[in-house]
């Protein structure tokens, strides 16, 4: 009897043991450091596959520029080497996608075209997944580069589009109304 609490003991001890284990796993990220404005990054994925993924964290500088990351990944076809499917993401420090683009041999995003999120200050994830054709190998150049925006921000832009709709609406109305007479718009 004592022998069989003791055995099961030691077996819930083991599972608890792996399962903490397994979700604890280090992530298998590569640092980049600070991205700051107008600088880039870039690094070559080889695999065998079938499939393979490449995390890449970074902090984008505190200047307090709104800022904008520019994307890509481009894979090597030929003979010997293929990708299926690339996806790329760009995530922020709470897990949160920002912005994603897939397809092949090449894909790319600009996270504030694609979102209309200005970032800022603070710890990004970007992640590259591939899928490698069958009986090929995997050649992939990826890139990073961080930019400032320019231009309004298409909230705005958008309200001053709605803003000349409304004048042209109106200036319609007046033109309209001046033809059935002078007084046609009292009401």
């Amino acid at each position: 009897m004592k022998q069989t609490v003791i055995r099961r003991c030691l077996s819930l001890v083991a599972v608890l043991a792996l399962t903490i284990g397994v979700s604890a796993m280090p992530a298998n990220a590569t640092n980049i450091g600070t991205l700051a404005v107008g600088s880039s990054f870039s690094d070559t994925i080889a695999s065998n596959g079938p499939t393979f993924t490449q995390d890449y964290n970074f902090h984008l500088d505190g200047t307090g520029a709104e800022l904008t990351v520019l994307a890509t990944a481009l894979s090597q076809t030929s003979g010997s080497f293929g990708v299926d499917l690339l996806k790329i993401s760009l995530f922020d420090s709470a897990s949160n996608l920002i912005a994603s683009a897939s397809g092949a041999p090449l894909v790319g995003f600009d996270s504030f075209a694609q979102s209309g999120l200005a970032l800022g200050p603070g710890d990004y994830l970007f992640t590259v997944f591939g899928d490698v054709t069958a009986g090929k190998e995997a050649f992939v150049s990826v890139s990073l580069a961080a930019n400032q925006i320019s231009g309004p921000i298409p909230a705005a832009g958008l309200m001053l589009l709605t803003g000349f709709v409304a004048l042209g609406g109106l200036a319609l109305r007046r033109h309209r109304g001046s033809k059935d007479g002078p007084g046609a718009l009292a009401a």
